[in-house]
């Protein structure tokens, strides 16, 4: 059975120089926006006991997760908040998805720019600019697995924008 990888980019946000980047929740049109890509999204598949979601710890990012997930019917106690994936690079996305334990077949990584585009390109050989609330569906290639998914070790399927 194949793998799924969705990534998945912030919706937008608010910009505030009176509160920590981090701290930055979601605007009304970033909201909105979220929930109308997370509804095509859940057209195409739905959570199942074989799926996990991973959501950097910063507040925008968390929030489109929330968003994300009551679309495709994933529990949200089971939604993880990872602090690896705020400011993460590629390589740091990738330590973390190497970490996903073999029965996962669906993954969601929801988090931010540049790591998750640089991510894209280094997994697929595919240059994808990600805007905010995109989502790029990548399959891993024949015989590879989360732990040992590597440089162009995966093909782009598809995106939501």
């Amino acid at each position: 059975m194949s793998k799924n990888l969705y990534i998945v980019r912030h919706a937008k946000a608010e910009q505030s120089f009176s509160k920590k980047d981090f701290d930055r929740i979601l605007l009304d049109k970033g909201i909105e926006r979220a929930q109308r890509v997370s509804h095509q999204l859940a057209l195409q598949m739905q959570a199942d006991s074989t799926t996990l979601c991973i959501s950097s710890s910063a507040i925008r990012a968390y929030q489109t997760a929330e968003i994300f997930i009551k679309a495709i019917k994933y529990p949200q106690i089971a939604l993880i908040k990872e602090d690896q994936l705020y400011e993460a690079t590629y390589l740091d996305i990738l330590k973390l998805i190497n970490q996903v334990p073999p029965h996962i077949h669906t993954l969601f990584i929801f988090g931010h720019n540049p790591g998750l585009s640089d991510f894209i390109e280094y997994v697929s050989n595919e240059s994808v600019p990600l805007s905010t609330s995109q989502v790029v569906h990548l399959i891993l290639d024949e015989g590879f697995d989360f732990n040992t998914l590597t440089s162009n070790t995966a093909t782009l399927l598809n995106t939501i924008v």
